[in-house]
């Protein structure tokens, strides 16, 4: 079966908002599932996370949410929560975000739901975990971010912290919880069994720390800002050039270090033969090679690099990505008409399969776009989701 319908047939229940469980439904939804998304009447966070907009749409919310159908259900009402339950009795998998114990509340809580559907697998996405002092906390990816000491080693010594530009923590929930899904599906196809999964951004962000967190434990020190270097390796970072853009340069061993040197003219310095050495005598090291990189433009000291092939990027814009050559031929951008935006472009999935990457088969949804159709789906018939309508548990 190819990647793209792995998981044909496969019916996801997504109560998520926000980033992490919505980007962990749409790659389901990517690789062939069923989902979906049940939004309040208000509609996910995202849907107002603007400017930028596009044609009045979020790109928070557009990135996140292709492949999905949306149902709006208040979940406050009665009817609402019994929409649920005939979701649920149907669904393979539930991916929810809500703050522990907030489903439980409505009756819509793990047991609740698998006491209806023993086989099913459910997938709870929190900020700070079910357990624990902090269990119950709401979180975003900055705030986890500042937790966990991600943002107290981000930016240059001397300035004050800074957060990532990018969503790391809420995409790699996500990733994690696709992946723990996937292998409960395979652990079901054998036994039959449903199960319960956890994760938490504040998991994945300590699972970020990697090698950070594992030289605090062999050193006792925690790493420091360093702006665009790394403490264990020299050098390592973006180095001046004349026209300010700068250029990043990573002579991760011994060999690069003698590649870059050819390139530069360098000497051959003994105080600089090792990568401890040149950890060792960051500054007297960093400063010859910026010496010689001053001397060059952006692109020239980059096209120098990658003749004697030294890893190396000048430091380029989002747009320059876009519109770069490199991100076309990998057809990573792919086209996916929105009913108020025929020209959208989304993210494809960063895999391919025989040339082949996600299965695009819907535009990320309007706000309760397939109420109807969902509900028709699950039995109701037109005049039971008028009543519904009309008593406002569903929109």
């Amino acid at each position: 079966m190819p990647l793209r319908s792995s998981l044909a047939g496969v019916k996801v229940l997504d109560l998520t908002r926000n980033l992490a469980g919505p980007y962990c439904t749409m790659l389901l939804g990517d690789l062939g599932a069923d989902v979906v998304k049940v939004e309040s009447p208000a509609g996910d966070d995202t849907r107002t996370w603007t400017p930028p907009d596009w044609n009045g749409e979020s790109p928070t919310f557009l990135a996140a949410n292709r492949n999905k159908r949306s149902i709006a259900v208040d979940l406050d009402q009665p009817a609402g929560v019994e929409v649920v339950h005939a979701l649920a009795e149907r669904a393979d998998v539930v991916v929810e975000s809500f703050r522990p114990g907030a489903l439980d509340r409505r009756g819509l809580g793990y047991d609740a739901l698998a006491a209806r559907n023993p086989a099913l697998i459910w997938c709870s996405i929190s900020a700070f975990g079910r357990e624990g002092p902090l269990a119950g906390r709401p979180g975003y990816d900055p705030v986890l971010q500042a937790r966990t000491g991600i943002m107290a080693m981000t930016g240059y010594p001397g300035s004050p912290p800074a957060r990532l530009g990018i969503g790391a923590i809420d995409l790699g929930t996500g990733l994690w919880a696709t992946i723990a899904i996937q292998a409960a599906l395979a652990e079901r196809a054998r036994d039959g069994t449903g199960t319960r999964i956890d994760t938490s951004l504040y998991e994945v962000a300590v699972w970020w720390l990697s090698y950070h967190l594992e030289g605090y434990l062999a050193s006792g020190q925690s790493p420091s800002r360093g702006g665009t270097s790394i403490g264990f390796i020299a050098p390592y970072e973006v180095f001046p050039t004349s026209d300010g853009i700068g250029v990043m340069v990573a002579a991760a061993n011994d060999h690069l270090y003698a590649n870059l040197c050819r390139a530069l003219g360098l000497p051959d310095d003994p105080r600089f033969a090792t990568n401890p050495d040149r950890v060792a005598h960051r500054a007297e090291v960093c400063a010859l090679v910026a010496e010689r990189t001053r001397a060059y433009t952006a692109p020239q000291l980059e096209e120098l690099l990658e003749r004697h092939a030294v890893p190396c990027s000048r430091v380029r814009s989002v747009g320059e990505t876009a519109e770069d050559e490199q991100t076309a031929v990998l057809g990573i951008l792919a086209n996916l008409p929105h009913p108020r935006i025929p020209d959208l472009r989304v993210i494809d999935m960063p895999v391919s399969e025989a040339g082949a990457r996600a299965d695009m088969r819907h535009p990320p949804p309007l706000l309760g776009e397939h109420t109807d159709a969902v509900l028709a789906e699950l039995g109701y018939a037109a005049d039971a989701v008028a009543r519904l309508r009309k008593d406002g548990a569903v929109a």
